[in-house]
């Protein structure tokens, strides 16, 4: 598999404009008509910015050769309906670029995510989420940018440049050829100022996302520093922080403030220039004082677009770091290949592990040889203390990971011959961590899936006893919920719903009843009855209470199975692990009532892996 990190190699390579153009025709295609709009109203756009300052030349030397009246108001006239409709194609080409840059980034964003999200739990394992994050929002977000402001910005600012020239060298020739060089020395002192400027700013977006970064982590922590006294301490820290952005981004602004100077000392030149080009070349009846006012005039015009080109050149350095970070991850394939088998669309199913290994890493095994066969319909207990390989097995049904050896059946069929959609489809989880989206209470039961009916929302959730608390929704099913406004047992009832309506053959609980009240460990005991009838089900159990409604027990320890069998067999059986296990906690239960009298308070620890 590729690796996506390839910083160095994005500093040594370049990318080639084929590359670019490819791209950008790419995505801009299904955009075509907009981008011919765009197209149209940037053209519009430079015509009308080069027939204003000729309009003014006109009405400059109409006003010295003393002409009618009705010649300089037709010119004003004229001026205003140029200066209307330049503000209005103005506004349309602004609105079609940011039109086409948010359609761009969001298509890219979205090739990108979907590509992710087909990816092996090898891949993420090995990545943070915020290094995801950055690559599937802040790489695509840089490079479409720069695709709408390169066709916006750049291309516009070249036409309206050579535009300027080429009326200059109308004008007269050698005004032509002065501005042309002044424009290539403007050109080159802009780009060597911005290059000297980028390392400062960077310095500054680095200071500042340090800076935010701290005081996210240390408001996250608020409780824990709060109680253990550490204010003062968060305080320094902070104000050190604070310190260190400040002098990167003082520095930033005095290498911004001469940028600036330069800028305005370099076109204080070329005016200066233009003046004197205008003097020395001013004749009543050939080169006139609207002439000389177009000269400065156009000379001023010069700036915009040679600042705009300056700023796409160094862009140009980001999108490529970005695109090539893009094409890293795009060529990155996932472990998992898909099989192209089906399951039986209903119905519980059975499951087999047969000589199952399994490591994360070369030369840690975290399962080794597990033998189990769970027939439909039966319910297994999974238990184990934490690092067994309970949660591993999990993963591996749902395909997640591809075992080292040996072979998993799901329904009769190996789960690596299997659709991996359809697998999880047919596969239901419900983990102690639940995921609540700021979202619709609607959307939150059936997973964004449109084609669930109210109806079988209200069944479900009758079922699963979550009347109750649909019925104090202020709005029902569009009541937007979030994580925190729910309970820890509201949202496992939640979830079991998500389950239910997803209607799986297989049904996987972790701990379902775990950190929960008396009253509430009995609503989600009865959710729980009702969601294993007629499926397959696999409890991951810490605590023995867990298990009184399993059909089979499996102790893993240290990645094999320690003991496996039905549970009234091994409940009989003295001398098994499971026996013995509930042998201890009964007693320790039975020591804690004789100990103490009733008046005392005695608290029970259950017996846990």
């Amino acid at each position: 598999m590729a690796e996506v990190d390839g910083e160095d190699d994005v500093s040594l390579e370049r990318v080639p404009l084929r590359r670019y153009a490819e791209l950008l025709g790419y995505y801009m295609k299904p955009y075509w008509r907009r981008v011919a709009l765009l197209a149209l109203c940037i053209f519009a756009s430079i015509g009308m910015n080069l027939l204003m300052p000729q309009i003014i030349r006109y009405f400059i030397d109409a006003a010295g050769s003393g002409r009618a009246i009705e010649s300089m108001l037709k010119a004003a006239g004229l001026y205003l309906a140029i200066g209307f409709g330049r503000q209005f194609v103005f506004l349309a080409s602004s609105y079609l670029g940011q039109d086409i840059g948010w359609r761009v980034t969001n298509r890219m964003r979205g090739d990108l995510a979907e590509h992710c999200l087909r990816l092996d739990m090898n891949f993420h394992h090995k990545r943070t989420p915020g290094e995801m994050v950055e690559r599937v929002d802040g790489d695509t977000t840089a490079l479409a940018n720069f695709f709408s402001d390169f066709v916006v910005y750049v291309l516009g600012s070249m036409l309206f440049l050579l535009g300027v020239l080429v009326l200059l060298f109308r004008e007269d020739w050698r005004i032509g050829l002065a501005m042309s060089v002044f424009t290539l020395v403007a050109f080159f002192v802009y780009n060597l100022t911005r290059s000297m400027a980028v390392p400062h700013y960077t310095a500054e977006r680095e200071g500042y996302s340090r800076l935010y970064g701290f005081l996210e982590e240390r408001l996250t922590g608020i409780e824990d520093i709060r109680t253990n006294g550490a204010s003062g301490y968060i305080l320094g820290r902070f104000f050190d922080v604070n310190r260190d952005t400040y002098g990167r981004v003082l520095r930033s602004e005095k290498m911004g403030a001469m940028l600036r100077s330069v800028t305005t000392v370099l076109f204080t030149v070329g005016h200066a220039l233009a003046m004197g080009m205008g003097i020395w070349l001013y004749e009543p009846n050939t080169f006139t004082i609207g002439a000389v006012y177009l000269v400065l005039h156009y000379t001023s015009m010069l700036r915009m677009p040679l600042f705009m080109i300056s700023r796409q050149i160094n862009e140009l350095q980001k999108a490529t770091a970005g695109l090539k970070r893009i094409e890293a991850l795009q060529r990155t394939e996932s472990q998992i290949v898909d099989g192209d088998g089906d399951l039986s669309a209903s119905g519980a199913l059975a499951v087999d592990f047969s000589g199952v290994s399994f490591s994360y890493f070369k030369g840690e095994p975290v399962l080794q040889g597990i033998d189990l066969r769970l027939e439909p319909g039966r319910v297994l207990g999974l238990l184990g203390r934490t690092g067994s390989g309970k949660t591993t097995l999990t993963r591996l049904l749902f395909r997640f990971y591809d075992v080292d050896e040996g072979l998993i059946l799901v329904g009769g069929q190996p789960v690596r011959e299997v659709r991996t959609d359809q697998l999880r489809q047919r596969v239901g989880m419900v983990t102690q961590d639940v995921q609540i989206f700021n979202a619709t209470v609607r959307e939150n039961l059936t997973l964004f899936d449109p084609e669930i009916a109210d109806e079988q929302i209200l069944m479900a959730i009758e079922e699963l006893g979550l009347m109750p608390w649909y019925r104090t929704l202020e709005d029902g099913f569009d009541t937007v919920i979030s994580t925190g406004s729910l309970s820890a047992g509201e949202s496992q009832l939640l979830a079991f719903s998500r389950v239910f309506l997803k209607d799986p053959g297989i049904v996987i609980l972790d701990e379902p009843s775990s950190r929960l009240d008396p009253a509430t460990e009995a609503q989600i005991d009865q959710a729980v009855r009702q969601l294993l009838v007629g499926r397959t089900a696999i409890i991951i159990a810490h605590h023995l209470g867990t298990v009184d409604r399993v059909d089979d027990i499996a102790i893993l320890a240290d990645g094999k199975i320690e003991e496996y069998g039905a549970r009234e067999a091994l409940v009989a059986d003295p001398e098994s692990r499971f026996s013995r296990l509930l042998a201890a906690g009964l007693e320790a239960h039975i020591t804690c009532r004789r100990d103490r009298p009733r008046s005392s308070y005695c608290v029970i620890v259950p017996v846990s892996f």
